[in-house]
């Protein structure tokens, strides 16, 4: 369970998660929360749902989300979707909830199921993914909001859940099944739109305790008390990771956290690890952290600890991780905040992408202290519970996963041999010459949006206006004119991944041009390939009509890295604040590309 924000955390001190708590706090978070930006929840289903709206505060509270719900008449997804002058379009969603149950939507042939043959199931998937489909495809016409879609988990029908028999292979589940798997595939084809996963979120609650016949006779309402709460985590959870960037490094203590016992007292054969208890709770925490690590999360230790002691023991017969495995390693004996902010410099990244896993509290309390930007995992009492911790916190979930997070970990590790080339380099430009950079730079399409969307949500430094825009909004920008490009990186120890994107915005006819949005990651900051992106943007731009490029500055907290950014680049001020900055696109040839960089343009 996440850690509420500090903002709210003393209301859920006494919070017993009964529903009349849910009801009650979800009125104390109003004011508690009330400077937090609002995100606006559209419901849309064919059942009651409104009961749902004191769950859904509190736990986006507890995920640091301040949620303004409407709730649909029920049974009426299409026509609010379909009239572009809804009730529901009227409430300018962030993200619109769909929950249409199979039940609702073809009783009539689930009463019939026994009967029907191949034929007439595969007409019924391909009715409801077309009823799907163009609800999905009308929606986003008429807004930008993210759409998440419920899938369909077998209806719990009295006569109809056995049929056709218990071991037939047509059965209900796998009809169910299949029909997710079509629908999953037809929602991603709509930028911006999600699969919701209720079937899994009832598997995980049990289907038999999902439902209150008794309520959904009387008033149409099928949950229970346990889908309430489970249903409002869930949702919450999805909408926290579409919203905030995961953390992007693990930091782990060592002694009676990666391992049982304390290496410097038992030594490194002494530690516990292996097939038995509590052995095996820490060979699980080890194996949930090395698959966080295969889907791009760094790993890294911050342990008080003799170093030669502590590498010994990770290289236990039993133990999963060995140092290869670790992006940084601060072993010593000073103090955790001070491992974490050395962490953080040395990868390049804010402390406040880090994630903290440390079985003491005393060392988990003091890090919340000097660093509250941390998330700091709670830990709990038995290791049994560790790797359950670490996915339960929700602190690296990620809307989708790209190529380029699979391959994170291996570009840290050339980065590193970067760092050792530019230390033998007699020079800057040296070193940058020596590199063997090829840039390639190209249209933001379908292949590339959900990438470009994620480093647009996550870049902080080099970050010149820090908006952000989900898949849709993207794509509904390019739609209407602007030009969006993707930048990818690659030199002689390998490929840092698509690493830029820039986006340019016609202020009517005027010939001018606006940059809106320019982001680099850090991994590839101080080789001045921003100047190539920028070059490219210029030509396109142009041909398109422009004379003139508008730059903006918006400070931050974390992007005075980049402040002279367009003083450096030969931009004139145009007010005293230098929030804006001009420059004119004649000549063209004006805009340099360094000589260093080998570009390309991919159409």
């Amino acid at each position: 369970m996440p850690v509420p924000p500090p903002d709210v955390a003393k209301l859920f001190t006494t919070f017993d998660g009964s529903s009349a708590a849910y009801q009650s706090l979800s009125r104390t978070l109003g004011t508690a929360t009330a400077e937090w930006p609002e995100l606006r929840v559209a419901v849309l289903s064919t059942c009651t749902a409104e009961v749902l709206q004191p769950f859904f505060i509190v736990e986006g509270a507890r995920r640091g989300l301040r949620l303004k719900l409407w709730f649909g008449p029920f049974g009426q997804i299409e026509q609010q979707v379909l009239d572009p002058q809804s009730a529901l379009f009227a409430f300018k969603p962030d993200i619109v909830w769909v929950f249409a149950r199979l039940e609702d939507w073809a009783e009539r042939e689930l009463l019939q199921f026994a009967a029907l043959d191949e034929a007439a199931r595969a007409e019924l998937r391909d009715a409801i993914i077309k009823r799907i489909t163009a609800v999905t495809e009308a929606a986003r016409r008429n807004t930008c909001a993210s759409l998440l879609w419920c899938n369909f988990a077998p209806p719990r029908l009295p006569g109809v859940m056995s049929a056709p028999g218990l071991f037939d292979a047509r059965s209900l589940s796998a009809f169910c099944n299949a029909l997710n798997e079509e629908m999953s595939r037809a929602i991603a084809l709509v930028a911006g739109a999600w699969t919701f996963d209720l079937a899994r979120s009832i598997s995980q609650c049990g289907a038999s305790r999902w439902t209150d016949s008794r309520m959904a006779l009387l008033a149409r309402i099928p949950f229970s008390a346990d889908a309430l709460i489970a249903l409002s985590r869930a949702l919450t959870r999805v909408l926290r990771a579409l919203l905030m960037p995961p953390r992007k490094c693990l930091v782990l203590d060592l002694d009676n956290t990666l391992w049982g016992g304390v290496v410097g007292e038992v030594g490194a054969a002494g530690v516990k690890l292996g097939d038995s208890f509590p052995g095996n709770a820490y060979v699980a925490l080890q194996k949930a952290a090395l698959a966080l690590r295969n889907r791009g999360i760094l790993l890294s230790i911050a342990s008080k600890n003799n170093e030669a002691e502590a590498l010994e023991a990770l290289a236990h017969p039993d133990g999963i991780l060995r140092p290869g495995d670790f992006a940084a390693m601060e072993i010593h004996w000073e103090d955790k905040a001070t491992s974490l902010r050395r962490i953080a410099s040395k990868l390049n990244i804010g402390t406040d992408a880090l994630a903290f896993f440390d079985d003491s509290a005393t060392e988990r309390e003091w890090v919340r202290a000097q660093m509250p930007e941390v998330g700091v995992i709670e830990v709990p009492a038995s290791p049994a519970d560790y790797a359950a911790a670490l996915e339960d916190s929700e602190m690296f979930d990620a809307p989708l996963i790209t190529a380029d997070d699979l391959r994170r970990a291996e570009m840290y590790q050339q980065q590193e041999q970067r760092r050792a080339l530019q230390q033998t380099s007699g020079s800057v430009d040296d070193f940058l010459m020596s590199l063997d950079m090829k840039v390639q730079v190209g249209p933001v399409n379908a292949e590339t949006m959900e990438r470009v969307a994620q480093l647009i949500a996550k870049t902080n430094q080099f970050n010149l206006t820090t908006r952000r825009y989900t898949h849709a909004e993207l794509s509904s920008m390019i739609d209407a004119g602007a030009v969006a490009l993707w930048m990818r990186v690659t030199d002689r120890f390998g490929d840092n991944g698509l690493t830029g994107a820039i986006i340019a915005l016609p202020e009517g006819d005027t010939g001018r041009w606006r940059i809106d949005t320019l982001v680099l990651s850090c991994r590839i900051i101080g080789r001045n390939i921003e100047t190539g992106l920028l070059g490219v943007l210029c030509r396109e731009v142009a041909k398109r009509g422009a004379n003139t490029l508008i730059g903006e500055y918006l400070p931050t907290a974390k992007n005075d890295l980049v402040k002279d950014f367009y003083s450096r680049h030969l931009f004139t001020a145009d007010d005293p604040d230098g929030r804006l900055w001009r420059r004119s696109l004649l000549p063209l040839d004006s805009f340099t590309i360094p000589g260093y960089l080998h570009l390309t343009y991919a159409e």
